[in-house]
This record gives structure tokens, C-alpha cells and sequence, in this order.
């Protein structure tokens, strides 16, 4: 099983959504937030909120994926602010094939340098699924802590 097929896999058995490219403007609809990272440039058009807290769905880019879990890794900070990736009801993550690590030793070890005292970023998010808590009673809820939905979406390669 290749990296990309254990991610894929493991992304799903967390409760996520996969889509294709050519399924991302079905799915920014409504409040837009759209990051700025690099990868998203391509619909920076479709934004049409500025404010994170204020969008139904919100696009980012992401640092490492980790096929082991099926994790979204986030490094907060100037291009992805933590409230992008927790506070609108759907995420839509996009990333590039070449971001992928086995483990979260593997993406440990790509952060190395950004996590040093002194330039670490605000907050490093490993996202695994959408959010689901449970009461006492072990009732299980989504979208509490974090967005009810969350869907992932390779680049095409190049871009």
C-alpha cells in the first residue's frame, strides 16, 4: 500500500471526506474563507469572507499529511490561523502529494526546524477527522470543538 493509499484509508476510517479538484467549487459555497497559502492561490477568487469566525466553509492549505493516522498536520501561525481550521462548520484541506510522512515521527522530523525555540510557530494541530466529542451518557456529537465536516482534496500534481 502506497503512502497516498494508507492516508487516503486511515483519512476515511476517521470519518473524513475525500473529493477531487474538480468537486472543490460544489463544495466552497455559501460564506467562503479561503487561507493564504500558497496551494490555495488558485481559489483565492471564491472567497467572499474575510473572517474565518464569520464562514460556513473554509479552504486551507496544511504542512505535513501522516498516513499512518490519516492526520492533517498545521503549523499556525502568518499563512493558516488556528480559527480557519476550527471555528467554520466545514473545512476543505488541500495539499500536495510530496506532503505526505508515514508517521508522526516522519513529520516531527520535517518540523524540526520551524519548531525551535525562538521560531516555532504559535501552535502545531495534528487534525484527525471532524470533531466529535461524547457526554457522559456516550452520546456522540460532531462539529462541537471543530467543524462537522471536514474534506481533504489532493492538488493535481504541478499545482
Amino acid at each position: 500500500m502506497t503512502l497516498r493509499q494508507q492516508f487516503e484509508q486511515r483519512f476515511v476510517q476517521a470519518g473524513g471526506t475525500l473529493a477531487s479538484v474538480s468537486e472543490l467549487d460544489a463544495l466552497l459555497t455559501g460564506r467562503v474563507f479561503v487561507s493564504a497559502h500558497p496551494i490555495c492561490a488558485r481559489w483565492v477568487a471564491r472567497a467572499n469572507c474575510a473572517d474565518p469566525r464569520e464562514a460556513d466553509v473554509s479552504l486551507t492549505g496544511c504542512d505535513a499529511l501522516v498516513a499512518e493516522t490519516g492526520s492533517i498536520a498545521v503549523l499556525s501561525g502568518p499563512v493558516e490561523s488556528r480559527v480557519s481550521t476550527l471555528v467554520p462548520p466545514v473545512h476543505v484541506v488541500i495539499a500536495a502529494e510530496d506532503q505526505l510522512v508515514a508517521d508522526m515521527e516522519g513529520a516531527f522530523e520535517k518540523f524540526a526546524e520551524r519548531l525551535r525555540p525562538g521560531d516555532a510557530a504559535a501552535s502545531l494541530v495534528f487534525i484527525t477527522g471532524p470533531s466529535r466529542t461524547a457526554d457522559i451518557e456516550k452520546t456522540l456529537v460532531t462539529g462541537v470543538h471543530g467543524p462537522q465536516k471536514l474534506v481533504f482534496v489532493f492538488a493535481p500534481a504541478g499545482g
